[in-house]
């Protein structure tokens, strides 16, 4: 069992959907969406993760977003960036490790995107899948306006629960 914590963009998804059902195993466990805490394993208290995460996001104001622009990460990973609002988010992701999330931060910086596939076993494939979706011009806008906390049961093949968390206006 396992936590993550998670924004469903608010835009016509058809096309991201089109890729994740080709190149993303997780297409069918989760609808697009951006991780801002990744999912924790290890064993957390449920009621003390709700209080730390009700508490760091009780002081956000909705903010806008923009979704645009591709890019291949380290990991062999194809992401639809985000573009206006990624400070915000970074800012976000870094309010939400602090507590008793401090010790499940790594060290990697954190870049907010939507995951459109995962390539890790033909590392080729992503970059011709990256030319062949530059023609769909995925640019989105939208406005990041709640989060989830998702409950994501055994080797991360379902999503038992998930409980929102509105920002404010």
């Amino acid at each position: 069992m396992s936590y993550a914590l998670v924004h469903y963009p608010n835009i016509n998804t058809e096309h991201i959907n089109q890729i994740r059902q080709k190149y993303d195993p997780q297409v069918d466990l989760i609808e697009p969406h951006i991780t801002l805490v990744f999912p924790l394993i290890k064993s957390i208290n449920e009621n003390n993760l709700i209080l730390h995460t009700d508490k760091i996001l009780s002081k956000w104001k909705t903010f806008p977003i923009s979704l645009k622009g591709l890019q291949k990460s380290w990991d062999e990973h194809l992401f639809l960036m985000v573009e206006e609002g990624k400070l915000d988010m970074i800012k976000l992701h870094n309010e939400l490790y602090t507590g008793i999330l401090a010790e499940y931060r790594d060290n990697l910086p954190f870049v907010p995107h939507l995951t459109l596939g995962v390539f890790t076993k033909n590392r080729d494939q992503c970059l011709q899948v990256l030319e062949e979706t530059q023609h769909l011009d995925l640019n989105y806008r939208c406005v990041v306006d709640k989060l989830h906390l998702i409950n994501i049961a055994g080797e991360q093949r379902s999503i038992i629960w998930s409980k929102e968390f509105a920002l404010r206006n």
